[in-house]
């Protein structure tokens, strides 16, 4: 499979899985939490999603589906936390999406040095 066809699939997994997930909580919790404060709370969710899947699996739902993971871009595993938390950071810049069809890697990819692989 094609890297950018692997890479959409995954977006469009994850954005089912945190979706599913930030209904979920949100309705669980619609007594409770302020309208007004939905923007924050999923913003806080889409942050958490990526960043602790990715720091502690190397995979969000949506990568071990399509067995695929991040993974460093170099050998040196030092400040692993740094750059998987500027790449969830990317993540929030609006064309960073669009960057798959001007580049062979995303931005949150290349301003974090990882990468996406298929495993076999």
């Amino acid at each position: 499979m094609e890297a950018r066809i692997l890479r959409f699939f995954n977006f469009l997994l994850d954005s089912a899985f945190y979706f599913s997930l930030l209904i979920i909580f949100l309705m669980s919790f619609k007594n409770v939490i302020d309208k007004d404060n939905v923007k924050w709370i999923s913003i806080v969710c889409y942050f958490l999603y990526y960043f602790l899947f990715e720091y502690f699996k190397g995979q969000t739902p949506g990568k071990m589906i399509t067995k695929s993971k991040m993974i460093s871009s170099s050998d040196n595993r030092n400040f692993f936390f740094i750059r998987i938390f500027v790449r969830t950071l990317v993540r929030f810049i609006p064309f960073d999406i669009l960057s798959y069809l001007f580049l062979d890697r995303g931005l949150h990819d290349i301003c974090s040095k990882t990468e996406v692989i298929k495993l076999k």
